[in-house]
């Protein structure tokens, strides 16, 4: 069946198969890939803030819980201090100056205390008749809370038998003469109630603790969980403690009390997170519980900004969608090829090709206009095939050829036996000066001749420009000075023969003969990476851009006026022959200031001489 369907579909025209293809491709994807966006996005936001949402009120928990042990702590110093139980014991039998100066030192001892914790406004002891001493705070503007409120956390601190009972009170449950303790001590105040006994473990009174709402506050004020969320700290009776929301007041019921049903609920389970519905909006909520103080700390996150984000990107993803499934169906009016399995091999087949490989072979037998392709394809690959080798075989031949004509230019073995004789003939007749300009002459001519390796080391070549720069001394008396600066470690690297010699030829015949005094020629040489730098500076009359061209440019026609005959572009054809385009000469010059020829050559060691053919080099 499936080869049926395939001849089915390549007897369609093409523009009816792209248009089929194209809108039933683009369309399955499209709604596929739209509604797993949204819904795998949508989880994984909610996930991942649930979990931190979780992890974050731990922390705030913690830090909390923290804040209140050390609260309840200072609670107990304070309780069994010496002076606190000494005066609670003697109370009923001291005097008034007595209880006076007892009250003063409670308050020198816990203001010590207090007075770097700003968070402690009031602390109040109570004897068991409930007889009031202000053990620390202001005596000016007191702290007075409401008969029926003392009697009743007094009654619950009784039943907790020492152990600390957390509260909040307002303004309505406070005495107060004016707006002052509002201003410098909170509207509300949370309070640390507990009653504590003597050293015999008779009761002996109670301690009021306030501490200022805004001290709790500040643990978690500044965290932000996004657009439209809150964190709050209500207790077991659904009593907001504290919160972010300037609109829920603290010590006023929470007004959705089927939330803190369903806190009392998720904590049987041991479940710190689960969506809610608040005021006819869904959120997830996430919180944690005190049970020192029966709190709970709530972050609610509304789902409006949770999937805001997912909304977004599936709309994105709808966008582009649409957007791709017009494109397809358009570009399907303009393709005039199939995307079917011949094109597959046609393309793979022409990708092998690309990286060399020329033995590809089409094996399709289709009388349909890619048949034909395939067949045409591969007769061409195999007359690429044929023209490459060819080719390939010509320019080996063709640089072997062009390199020992160059090399051969100079080849004058009479010259050299005339000169010995002359030598001689100096040498008998005390003539030394002509014996080492014979002599130079003769050593620069056995390089040109061409004996032994192509390729020879730097220090040989550097002696032959010594032996040339000996002979122009003679010529050119105290016309120029020669500086050389060589690395130790680049002599015995190997460059092409007689590279150096015409570019110094070069300095002087058109940079320091022309000018008037004493010259100075630089020869440096130093290895960069891979690339072995050669330097040649003189400080002549310069080059001008024509005169440069010129050097560069040179033909056969003008080289006689030098010992070799070699110019310049002579050595730059050699270097890139032996080493390739990337190599050569650079020249740069200043008019009346100096000249600079830089040479680029690989760094060839002995072990690397076997990379370079007779006048071939590696591509």
């Amino acid at each position: 069946m499936g080869i049926s369907l395939n001849r089915f579909i390549r007897k369609m025209n093409i523009q009816n198969r792209l248009v089929i293809s194209f809108a039933i491709l683009s369309l399955i994807p499209l709604l596929v890939t739209g509604y797993f966006a949204y819904h795998t996005s949508s989880e994984a936001i909610k996930t991942k803030i649930s979990t931190s949402s979780i992890q974050l009120m731990n922390q705030v928990s913690e830090n909390i819980q923290n804040e209140l042990m050390k609260l309840e702590n200072d609670s107990v110093d304070i309780a069994f201090s010496d002076i606190i139980q000494n005066t609670l014991i003697d109370f009923h039998t001291m005097s008034e100056w007595k209880r006076n100066d007892a009250e003063l030192k409670m308050q020198s001892m816990l203001a010590k205390r207090f007075s770097f914790n700003h968070s402690v406004s009031d602390v109040l002891v109570y004897t068991m008749l409930q007889e009031k001493i202000i053990a620390y705070g202001d005596v000016s503007f007191k702290f007075n809370l409401t008969s029926d409120f003392l009697n009743g956390i007094f009654v619950q601190t009784a039943t907790n038998n020492g152990v600390p009972l957390w509260t909040i009170e307002s303004g309505e449950d406070e005495v107060r003469e004016s707006s002052y303790r509002i201003t410098n001590y909170g509207k509300v105040g949370i309070l640390l109630t507990r009653s504590f006994k003597s050293f015999d473990g008779i009761p002996i009174g109670y301690m009021i603790m306030r501490i200022d709402e805004k001290h709790i506050l500040k643990k978690f004020k500044d965290i932000n969980l996004g657009q439209g969320s809150d964190i709050f700290i209500v207790n077991g009776k659904g009593t907001v403690i504290s919160g972010q929301n300037p609109e829920m007041e603290a010590a006023k019921p929470y007004l959705d009390q089927s939330l803190i049903e369903e806190l009392k609920k998720n904590k049987e389970d041991d479940s710190y997170s689960f969506t809610g519905t608040i005021s006819g909006k869904r959120n997830l909520i996430a919180y944690n519980y005190i049970p020192s103080a029966d709190w709970y700390v709530i972050s609610i996150i509304p789902f409006t900004y949770l999937n805001d984000e997912s909304i977004k990107t599936s709309i994105y993803i709808i966008f582009l969608g649409i957007f791709c499934f017009l494109l397809a169906l358009i570009l399907s009016y303009y393709v005039s090829k199939s995307i079917s399995k011949p094109l597959k091999h046609l393309l793979n087949s022409m990708n092998n090709v690309k990286i060399g490989n020329l033995v590809t072979r089409i094996e399709d037998n289709s009388s349909d206009e890619l048949g034909k392709v395939a067949t045409n394809f591969n007769h061409m690959v195999a007359e690429i095939k044929y023209l490459i080798d060819e080719v390939t075989k010509r320019e080996k031949l063709k640089r072997v050829a062009e390199l020992k004509t160059l090399q051969a230019q100079i080849n004058p073995h009479f010259l050299s036996n005339s000169l010995n004789t002359v030598r001689w003939m100096a040498n008998i007749q005390k003539a030394e000066s002509i014996s080492s300009i014979i002599t130079s002459l003769i050593q620069l001519l056995h390089g040109c001749m061409g004996k032994g390796s192509v390729l020879i080391s730097l220090q040989e070549e550097i002696e032959y420009v010594k032996d040339y720069l000996n002979i122009m001394a003679f010529r050119d008396y105290d016309k120029f000075r020669v500086h050389y600066e060589m690395e130790e470690s680049i002599m015995d690297f190997h460059v092409p023969k007689f590279i150096l010699q015409p570019i110094v030829e070069n300095c002087l015949l058109h940079g320091l003969e022309p000018k008037e005094g004493q010259g100075l020629i630089i020869i440096k040489g130093y290895r960069i990476g891979e690339d072995l730098k050669i330097i040649i500076t003189d400080t002549g009359i310069g080059i001008n851009n024509n005169t440069l061209n010129d050097l560069i440019g040179e033909t056969s026609s003008n080289k006689k006026h030098g010992l070799s005959g070699i110019g310049i572009r002579n050595v730059d054809e050699r270097i890139k022959l032996y080493f390739g385009e990337k190599y050569g000469i650079a020249i740069q010059s200043i008019p009346n200031l100096y000249t600079t020829v830089e040479i680029t050559l690989p760094a060839l060691g002995e072990e690397d001489l076997g990379k370079y053919a007779e006048g071939t080099y590696s591509r």
